[in-house]
């Protein structure tokens, strides 16, 4: 369904201008240059595109612009992926001493690399992972980590508790108990 503009009464530009004005506003990113592009007030075209319509239109337009991108993507890749193939089968093209085109076997490394590369995107598409990682490297390396960090804390502790100025001592006075608090029982 087609974004609908409203008629501008006394307006000198048709619907069709207005919808070419957005569309190349889309393609070029620039209301300066998309003005200069129809000969109009830079205003009108931004105007235009911050308008209801506009950024309505502006939407269907990217989304449009979107798909015939996927589309044109998606020839490319096809086309590059039977090319590819047909190196692999047959070879790839070098030129041989007599100047003509001939076929010559794909090297390892070139199909190795090939493959590694397929091999990861196919994996990517699917949501499978590329890699694997040792549980028990990343086990041990959170291990030292926090060994690490509970060392730094005794240190802290330690220096704390040297650091205080002046000198105390280790005083138990079970015999002047204040008698106005509750004991354990809840009694006075």
């Amino acid at each position: 369904m087609g974004t609908v503009i409203p008629k501008q009464p006394g307006s000198q530009y048709t619907n069709e201008q207005r919808h070419a004005v957005i569309a190349d506003y889309v393609v070029t990113g620039n209301i300066t240059k998309t003005a200069a592009m129809h000969n109009m007030p830079k205003q009108t075209v931004s105007n235009w595109a911050n308008s209801d319509w506009g950024v309505e239109l502006l939407g269907q337009i990217r989304t449009e612009k979107a798909e015939e991108l996927d589309a044109n993507l998606t020839k490319l890749l096809d086309s590059s992926f039977e090319q590819a193939q047909d190196r692999v089968e047959n070879g790839d093209f070098r030129v041989g001493k007599d100047g003509k085109l001939i076929r010559v076997p794909m090297g390892g490394r070139d199909l190795v690399m090939s493959g590694a590369i397929v091999y990861d995107k196919r994996q990517l598409l699917r949501n499978q992972p590329t890699s694997i990682s040792s549980k028990s490297d990343s086990l041990e390396y959170y291990v030292k980590l926090f060994q690490d960090i509970a060392a730094q804390v005794d240190e802290r502790q330690t220096k704390k508790a040297n650091s205080i100025p002046g000198e105390c001592e280790e005083v138990e006075d079970n015999e002047h108990k204040r008698k106005d608090l509750p004991n354990k029982a809840g009694k006075k």
